[in-house]
């Protein structure tokens, strides 16, 4: 008996050490991004997203899409996949990451959208929730060229991937109560 459980225990250890780590991002450190293309203007994701740790990159879930089609004003989103949530608020101009915290980002004074349209020296919050993980970042627009690059200066404040452990059968996003 002890045997099968001193076994079970190295199994369980030997798979999730498999897994580990996912390169999860360090926290409050500033950092520098550039995306060469919009997604919909001749972007993809090795062009157009931003990943921020290997398990992002393992489920092939940006978490930021510099996204917009050609000619048109040039938008992010976090919300790439069905089943994710991704609030993106623009906190304007003048705003200094290394001033930021959760809280500020998280703010229920801010208004939240789900692809803004980005200005070049504007500060952005997100809030994301993809199946199994969950980030808080903020980043400013360094500079942008229409159909082209975008460089952002971020920082993440929050990056935790987690496991369901129980959830209520029969989600639908357009189903409504009987």
């Amino acid at each position: 008996m002890k045997f099968a459980a001193a076994l079970t225990i190295a199994c369980l250890t030997v798979m999730v050490m498999a897994n580990w780590p996912y390169n999860t991002p360090t926290l409050y450190v500033l950092e520098k991004y550039t995306f060469s293309a919009p997604y919909s203007c001749n972007g993809n994701y090795s062009t157009s997203a931003l990943f921020l740790s290997s398990y992002s990159i393992k489920q092939n879930n940006p978490d930021l899409l510099y996204n917009g089609a050609c000619g048109s004003s040039p938008s992010v989103q976090a919300a790439t996949a069905g089943n994710d949530l991704g609030f993106i608020t623009d906190l304007g101009t003048g705003v200094v990451l290394s001033e930021l915290s959760a809280y500020d980002i998280d703010s229920p004074k801010n208004f939240f959208s789900s692809q803004p349209n980005i200005v070049e020296g504007h500060t952005y919050g997100v809030v994301g929730s993809k199946a199994e993980y969950r980030y808080i970042l903020a980043f400013t627009v360094e500079s942008i060229v229409p159909n082209g690059a975008l460089s952002i200066q971020y920082s993440v404040y929050l990056y935790e991937i987690h496991s369901i452990l129980d959830q209520s059968p029969g989600f639908n996003w357009t189903a409504t109560p009987q």
